[in-house]
């Protein structure tokens, strides 16, 4: 008899929710694993709500439903990505406590909750340093009073970047959950340019998505 699993999906948008987009990359993913990993998915719980601070689990009732029927049912949770429980260690190690197992479908089935606590923390820390890093970077050129470059070239890159980014969005929303690696093969194999030509990778992949916004918390 194959394990069973209740599948959780979040979108940060009602627009998202009604057109599929972010939804259906999810859904793919779970469905993948549940194939190469003989499992059956009995239940699907979707929410539609940045879920941040304190109180995000108030603000998702559906992942609080999807905890009972788990509960209930003897069987662990799965979701594409851990940021579709959150971005925060908090919550993540909030979660934990309920004592009902979390499957991340791109880290596999084997991963220890240890190390679930662990992706959280780093991958918070790594957003407070990129943040303080940008933010001790404009103070330090805003004292200079310097305008760094060819600024009529940095402007011509940035309108281009951005029309490029206009053409890719409503491919990247179909596709925004995957791995950033299967996004960046995907692209590729459609024989699509990547920003400095030829194949794309997981870095350029996700550079695009965050500056168009997609699927963000």
């Amino acid at each position: 008899m194959p394990m069973q699993m209740i599948a959780y999906l979040r979108v940060s948008r009602e627009t998202q929710r009604r057109s599929g987009l972010g939804l259906d990359a999810q859904r793919r993913a779970i469905n993948a694993f549940a194939a190469n990993e003989a499992t059956e998915i009995v239940g699907e719980f979707v929410d539609v709500e940045t879920g941040k601070g304190a109180d995000a689990l108030e603000k998702r009732p559906q992942l609080a439903a999807a905890l009972q029927k788990a509960k209930q049912m003897n069987c662990a949770i799965v979701v594409s990505k851990l940021c579709r429980l959150s971005r925060d260690v908090h919550f993540i190690s909030g979660l934990m406590t309920k004592r009902i197992p979390f499957v991340v479908s791109e880290l596999g089935k084997d991963v220890d909750p240890f190390f679930l606590h662990l992706y959280a923390a780093f991958a918070e820390r790594e957003r407070r340093a990129i943040s303080e890093r940008t933010r001790l970077a404009l103070a330090e050129a805003k004292h200079r009073g310097k305008r760094l470059g060819n600024q009529r070239q940095a402007d011509v890159n940035k309108a281009a970047a951005a029309t490029r980014d206009a053409q890719l969005e409503p491919i990247l929303k179909t596709l925004w959950d995957l791995p950033y690696r299967e996004i960046a093969q995907e692209l590729t194999d459609r024989g699509i340019p990547s920003p400095r030509g030829g194949a794309w990778n997981a870095m350029t992949v996700m550079r695009v998505i965050k500056r168009l916004g997609i699927g963000g918390d």
